[in-house]
C-alpha cells in the first residue's frame, strides 16, 4: 500500500484535481475508494493472498503485474466480469505472464517504449538513453521494450520473509536522494544471514522532512545507521538530531560480496526492495559481464549494502582493537 499510494494513487488524484473533478465527499480514504459519477475506483494492494478472495470488479488493472504471483492473478481474474489490463516492464527472462497469459487467443499485446510517451521529461529520456552504451540488457528492456535476458543478476537467490527474525543484530542502511528516492532500510543479521525491511522509500525528502519521518517511525537512536558517505552535511545534520549515524564504506564490489556471504532475505512488504532485487544486475557490454552493477534503480540495494558491509567492518575493527 505505501508503494501504491506513492505511485498509482498519487497520479490518479493529481489528474482529478487537474481537471477539477475531485470532491472530498466522494473519497473514502479508509477503504481507498473514489466514486466518480456511477463508477467506483477501488485501490488495493495484494500483499496478502486473502485480499484477492471475494473481491469483484468489472475492470481490473494490475500495475507492475510481473510482481504478482500467478495465484493472485487467477483469483482476481475469476472475479472480473469484463476486462483485465496488465502493465509491466519485461525485465524477467522467465515469467508466468509469458507462458500463461500471452499465449491466450483472447489476449491483445500492446508494446510501447519511452518514445511513445509524450509526457516524459528530458532528464528521464536521458536516463533511459544512456543505457544504449551503459548496459545492453537494460537498453533492451527499458529502451526497446524487449524481454530481458537476466543472466547477470547480482543476487539471483534472494528470498522473501514475513519479518526480520527475533534475536538478530539490528542496524540500518540509508541511501540519500531527492529527485530520486531516499531509502532507509531496517537490517537484521544472524549467522551471516541478512534480512532487509523497507522503512522509507520516497522522493523529494529534504533532510528536515527525513528526520521528521524517522521520528514518526520511531527509528532507534541507539542502533547504528550506515549512510551514504558522499553526503557529509546531511549525515551531520541527522547526527545533530540525536541519531547514531555513521558514514558507510562505499566499496561496491566488496559490499556485494559481504551481502552474498550468506542468505539474503527481503520482507514481503518491501515492494520497492523486491522490485530492485529483480532488476539489480551486473553491467554487460559486447556480450561480456562486467564487474560492476548497473547504476539505476538501486536505492534499496545501496542502502542495504551500506548497512551490511559497513556493520561487518565495524565489528571487525572493534574485535581487532
Amino acid at each position: 500500500m505505501p508503494s501504491l499510494k506513492a505511485t498509482v494513487m498519487k497520479d490518479f488524484f493529481e489528474e482529478l484535481h487537474k481537471h477539477d473533478l475531485y470532491n472530498e465527499n466522494d473519497h473514502n480514504k479508509t477503504e481507498h475508494t473514489y466514486q466518480l459519477g456511477t463508477v467506483e475506483f477501488a485501490f488495493f494492494s495484494v500483499d496478502d493472498a486473502h485480499k484477492t478472495r471475494g473481491r469483484k470488479q468489472k475492470i481490473l488493472w494490475l500495475n507492475e503485474s510481473n510482481e504478482f504471483e500467478e495465484e493472485d492473478f487467477k483469483q482476481l481474474a475469476l472475479r472480473t466480469t469484463w476486462r483485465i489490463f496488465l502493465d509491466y516492464n519485461p525485465s524477467d527472462e522467465y515469467h508466468w505472464i509469458y507462458d500463461k497469459v500471452l499465449t491466450r487467443q483472447s489476449v491483445a499485446v500492446v508494446k510501447s517504449t519511452y518514445r511513445d510517451n509524450p509526457f516524459l521529461d528530458r532528464e528521464t529520456i536521458a536516463e533511459i538513453e544512456q543505457y544504449q552504451t551503459l548496459d545492453e540488457n537494460y537498453w533492451r528492456i527499458y529502451g526497446l521494450g524487449q524481454r530481458g535476458v537476466n543472466t547477470a543478476a547480482i543476487y539471483p537467490n534472494w528470498q522473501l520473509c514475513d519479518e526480520i527474525p527475533e534475536g538478530t543484530d539490528r542496524f540500518y542502511g540509508l541511501d540519500f536522494g531527492y529527485n530520486k528516492p531516499t531509502c532507509l532500510v531496517d537490517i537484521g543479521e544472524r549467522d551471516k544471514n541478512h534480512y532487509a525491511d523497507e522503512l522509507i522509500y520516497e522522493s523529494h525528502l529534504t533532510n528536515s522532512m527525513l528526520i521528521d519521518r524517522m521520528n514518526e517511525l520511531g527509528i532507534s537512536k541507539e542502533r547504528p545507521i550506515y549512510a551514504d558517505a558522499a553526503e557529509p552535511q546531511r549525515i551531520e545534520e541527522i547526527r545533530q538530531a540525536g541519531y547514531n549515524i555513521i558514514a558507510a564504506d562505499k566499496d561496491v564490489k566488496k559490499g556485494i560480496d559481504t551481502v552474498k556471504s550468506g542468505a539474503f532475505y527481503i520482507t514481503k512488504r518491501s515492494a520497492n526492495g523486491q522490485k530492485e532485487a529483480r532488476s539489480y544486475m551486473w553491467r554487460t557490454k559486447d556480450g561480456k559481464t562486467l564487474d560492476e552493477p548497473v547504476k539505476a534503480n538501486d536505492h534499496f540495494m545501496d542502502a542495504t549494502r551500506y548497512g551490511i558491509h559497513s556493520h561487518g567492518r565495524q565489528a571487525t575493527i572493534i574485535g581487532f582493537v
